[in-house]
């Protein structure tokens, strides 16, 4: 699926206060904090956006705790062996195992709670260049080039 069909079903199926963002990475590892800078950039549009220094935990729980319908969009940086700064929206299928994640708890455990409550759920992961890079929260040109074409796509 293209990310403007992407963009255009999702704005299609769901209300604005049904779409929830949570940003994951640490801020200071370069391109890893991609989902966290995604957030800042998006939260003045969006109620429901989140990082994970917002007790990511408790949101997930509340929302498998409410009966309503909803949508989670998880950002992340993540190595998918492509070029640096592309972009790839995946469904819980196409993450990685349980075992491998570098989050407090795996996204994939995240996402299949909200699934079993009955959210839909999906990862946008961009490519990094550079995250091993510590006391650096600048991303790489083409990660923030990433970065600033999902934030036109979304506001």
């Amino acid at each position: 699926m293209k990310f403007e069909d992407f963009i255009k079903d999702i704005f299609q199926k769901y209300k604005e206060e049904e779409i929830y963002f949570i940003g994951l990475g640490n801020p200071y590892r370069s391109d890893d904090g991609v989902g966290i800078k995604f957030i800042s950039r998006i939260k003045k549009h969006f109620k429901n956006a989140f990082t994970e220094f917002d007790n990511i935990t408790e949101i997930v729980l509340d929302l498998c705790n409410n009966n309503e319908k909803g949508l989670v969009i998880f950002i992340d940086s993540s190595d998918f062996q492509a070029e640096a700064g592309e972009i790839k929206i995946a469904v819980y299928d196409e993450i990685e195992d349980f075992g491998k994640h570098f989050h407090k708890i795996p996204l994939k455990l995240y996402m299949k709670l909200l699934q079993n409550a009955g959210k839909q759920t999906f990862l946008i992961a961009i490519q990094p260049e550079s995250i091993k890079e510590i006391n650096e929260p600048e991303l790489s040109k083409k990660v923030k080039a990433s970065l600033n074409f999902l934030i036109k796509q979304f506001i």
